[in-house]
């Protein structure tokens, strides 16, 4: 008796764990990471980099020649309360940066709280670097692997053995059943029917590591967790790029999306390629209903059997907090398809549209 409490206990624990190390999706409910300072320039420049201490830093690459000048907006991290200035470092030294002051952000907050608020407090896509979230079938071969070596104290050459052939397949199954957390992730996020008024949409772009963006375009940039955020800006003759990263932590920047004349209803999709479709009636059910195919009306839901097996669930975060009485439709779009700014590699788009049907 002594000993199957003991089990249970540890097996109790080893679930805890779990659960508590598992990914989750992360709400919308924290404050705006991101701000823009202005900058008087003067060369000779190659790098400008603008330190906030804890906040993060922002550099700044480009090439100013000797003599020429330049004013220059750039991205920074949250100033702190007390707005002191970011402190400055030029290369070479015989240039010249000066930071003029902070960029007036009240338009573009404006701009963002016009959004309704169910679709700005959207469920943000969970990313995680590199994670692979264990399946059930693995996760009940580790716990039986706990309880059986557990058992086998007496003979521990035999435990051993067992612990070491059972968790190799504990292994193998996380990695060949296991779901794959994305570490890129794009959602387009539409609020209202196609041929209604005030249909509203937003771009939702969510990354662990890097995050090259369009900062001018950004309404609002939210992190998971407090840490240092890195500005990365290079400006060349060809163009300019922009690079966010956080800490310790991940990013998610909410921009404005213009589908321009894409339109799609149950009679045909004038969208794009979706590889899988699910939707949401009045009364709560989802349907699963395969790939959707541009220019087709939507298909039913595809038979079951032997071959085909059951059909594939709905991520939990995808369906979180929609509200109730709306039809919803959720398609992952097909390589190629559109979906708003191009898509850096291996990054999974969505497509999640409360009210899509009158």
């Amino acid at each position: 008796m002594m000993l199957l409490q003991r089990s249970l206990w540890i097996a109790s624990c080893a679930l805890v764990l779990i659960a508590t190390t598992a990914a989750h999706s992360h709400s919308g409910a924290g404050g705006d990471l991101l701000e823009f300072g202005r900058l008087e320039l003067r060369g000779p420049l190659q790098s400008v980099l603008l330190e906030m201490g804890s906040a993060g830093q922002t550099r700044v690459e480009l090439g100013l020649a000797a003599g020429e000048s330049r004013e220059l907006i750039v991205p920074l991290p949250a100033r702190a309360l007390d707005e002191q200035a970011p402190r400055i470092q030029v290369h070479p030294k015989q240039g010249r940066a000066v930071f003029v002051g902070w960029v007036n952000g009240d338009e573009r907050r404006l701009e963002w709280e016009g959004y309704s608020p169910r679709l700005r407090q959207r469920t943000r896509p969970p990313v995680k670097p590199g994670q692979i979230r264990a399946t059930l079938s693995s996760l009940a071969l580790a716990l039986a692997t706990v309880l059986l070596v557990i058992g086998l104290r007496s003979s521990p050459r035999t435990a051993f053995l067992l612990a070491c052939a059972l968790g190799c397949g504990s292994m193998w199954l996380v990695g060949a059943q296991g779901d794959r957390v994305a570490t890129r992730v794009r959602v387009m996020e539409g609020l209202g029917t196609a041929d209604g008024m005030g249909t509203q949409w937003l771009l939702a772009r969510s990354a662990a590591g890097p995050l090259g963006m369009e900062a001018e375009d950004c309404l609002r940039m939210e992190g998971t967790q407090p840490g240092r955020l890195r500005w990365e800006v290079a400006l060349g003759e060809w163009g300019h790029s922009q690079e966010a990263q956080l800490d310790n932590g991940t990013l998610t920047a909410l921009s404005n999306l213009d589908p321009q004349t894409r339109r799609c209803g149950p009679e045909l999709n004038a969208w794009g390629a979706m590889d899988r479709v699910w939707t949401r009636s009045e009364d709560g059910s989802w349907l699963f209903h395969g790939a959707w195919g541009v220019g087709e009306p939507l298909p039913g839901a595809p038979p079951e059997g032997p071959s085909t097996g059951a059909p594939p669930v709905l991520p939990g975060w995808l369906s979180a907090g929609l509200p109730m009485g709306k039809t919803v439709l959720v398609a992952h779009m097909a390589g190629g398809a559109w979906a708003g700014p191009p898509r850096v590699a291996r990054e999974d788009v969505w497509l999640r549209w409360v009210a899509w049907t009158p």
